[in-house]
């Protein structure tokens, strides 16, 4: 994940989650873990207008609480008026943000596409040449030191023709 799929997942602008980090001193991790809490604290900042440092802390509060789907962040004490967050709720939404970030806002590489030569089968196109791939699999079994023996053998033979035929 890059700063833009962050971003992107976050449900927020990449200068945004920049500066928040820096006033929250909070080091940027390109991870959906990440951008899920990113995404609540945007969300509790620009549509409920909580400051930074409380929106963070409630939403690490919140993302902890893992068997409760929806936590009590804020409340006054007679509970007439509190901050709720709905996680599965949430969750949907950032799962959606996290879906578009990774499918649709992936980096192209450069350079062209690498492509494999279509039809082409080396084993099948030794097989036409007329390669017999019972001796080749037979001289694969052997160990390394059979395969020598067998090549210098070979070397051998050759010479002895060639100084035969002279």
């Amino acid at each position: 994940m890059n700063a833009h799929q962050l971003a992107v997942a976050a449900g927020a602008d990449r200068k945004w989650l920049i500066n928040s980090a820096a006033i929250l001193r909070r080091r940027l991790r390109y991870n959906p873990t990440e951008a899920k809490w990113w995404g609540l604290v945007r969300l509790l900042t620009e549509a409920l207008s909580v400051p930074l440092k409380a929106a963070g802390a409630a939403a690490t509060a919140s993302l902890e609480a893992r068997s409760v789907r929806r936590v009590t962040v804020a409340a006054d004490p007679t509970q007439s008026a509190a901050l709720r967050i709905d996680l599965d709720r949430y969750e949907s939404i950032f799962l959606a943000n996290l879906s578009r970030a990774l499918v649709h806002e992936t980096p192209k590489r450069r350079g062209r596409p690498s492509r494999p030569e279509k039809g082409h089968n080396a084993i099948t196109a030794a097989r036409k040449y007329g390669v017999d791939l019972g001796l080749v699999r037979s001289a694969l079994e052997r160990t390394p030191a059979e395969r020598l023996a067998m090549l210098e053998a070979n070397a051998r033979f050759v010479r002895e023709m060639r100084t035969k035929g002279k």
